[in-house]
């Protein structure tokens, strides 16, 4: 029976969609793991539809998610649901404009990142919306964080002071978690305003994303703060973390967001007249992951209705898109280093 709310479909019934809440370490820590759970539970959304070319997929949204209307072919489900919000859990590629095309009376879209690899795909998509009045968010998820919406508001900046070096972990993708650490460093600390690559980028197999990457690169952005990010291999263990070193502190966030540690000054133990950073001892700060992806969705009903901006607009997204591939660009043409200002 539906429940009222925003006629909802969603495109591509995977792990982000669903299968990651499978996982019970994850479940433990995240309440919102996938999109599935937030549908099932936030009022202002009516689940009405999963389309997806798999029969396994398509079982699991009408058996264990009780999703009314399933199928292989969007324009039979779109038929019956008449959608008005769409998320798109599907890769990248030229059938996520031929998915907005196909619902008439579409309002907005949810999208996984990224929105295209190289190239304007990403563009074109955004433009596409905007010219069908169809409102675009990517799943940035770390910005319905509330710990991280309060650092971002100037809480970072009362914990440490201004950032003097900033460190950085990714693994499995530039585009894919990259991607992600891209976009929360312009969160925390503000625009990239240039670009370095430091070794040559290595294309990837066997990662989420068909075709991606991995390199080292260096990001300045506007207000003169430097930070470098290394990739890691996965295969050894999963990180993608920020070491952030103040003027009067170090904020840490670890275990891919659920360890944060605030390291205060303190007074040098080898020395007088001096200080340090407590390193030894910090201050666990409890995260507040678990309902980022609902808050996301909150956000998003917000933006339907005209009363909030978007916390992760296309033109963000493609912003971050644009620091990835200029990453791509800089190695190509020697390490330089490429302006955004």
């Amino acid at each position: 029976m539906s429940k009222g709310g925003l006629r909802t479909i969603v495109v591509g019934f995977g792990q982000i969609a669903a299968g990651l809440g499978d996982d019970a370490k994850m479940a433990r820590h995240f309440t919102y793991a996938t999109h599935a759970h937030v549908l099932r539970d936030h009022p202002a959304f009516d689940w009405l539809g999963v389309v997806d070319p798999s029969e396994a997929a398509q079982r699991r949204a009408r058996d264990d998610w009780k999703v009314p209307h399933v199928g292989g072919d969007l324009s039979a489900v779109a038929d019956r649901v008449r959608p008005e919000v769409v998320v798109i859990a599907a890769p990248p590629g030229r059938a996520r404009a031929d998915t907005v095309q196909q619902l008439p009376d579409l309002k907005a879209v949810l999208v996984e990142k990224p929105l295209g690899i190289g190239g304007r795909e990403g563009e074109a998509f955004v433009d596409f919306c905007r010219k069908r009045d169809v409102k675009v968010m990517v799943n940035y998820w770390r910005r319905g964080d509330d710990l991280y919406r309060q650092l971002a508001a100037g809480g970072l900046a009362d914990r440490i002071g201004k950032p003097q070096a900033v460190f950085a972990t990714y693994g499995n993708g530039l585009f894919n978690n990259g991607s992600h650490l891209v976009d929360f460093v312009q969160m925390l600390m503000g625009e990239v305003a240039t670009v370095q690559a430091l070794d040559q980028p290595t294309q990837l197999a066997n990662t989420p994303l068909a075709e991606d990457w991995q390199a080292t690169f260096a990001l300045t952005l506007a207000n003169g703060v430097m930070v470098m990010a290394q990739p890691l291999d996965f295969h050894f263990y999963r990180e993608v973390g920020l070491d952030i070193w103040g003027e009067h502190g170090r904020l840490a966030l670890y275990q891919e967001s659920l360890g944060i540690f605030h390291y205060p000054l303190a007074d040098n133990r080898g020395l007088e007249s001096t200080m340090e950073i407590a390193s030894d001892r910090p201050k666990v700060l409890k995260p507040t992951v678990g309902r980022a992806l609902y808050n996301i969705y909150d956000n998003l009903a917000d933006v339907i209705a005209g009363k909030a901006e978007p916390w992760t607009s296309g033109e963000q997204a493609l912003m971050t898109e644009k620091v990835l591939n200029a990453v791509l660009t800089s190695a190509a043409e020697g390490y330089g280093r490429l302006h955004f200002q």
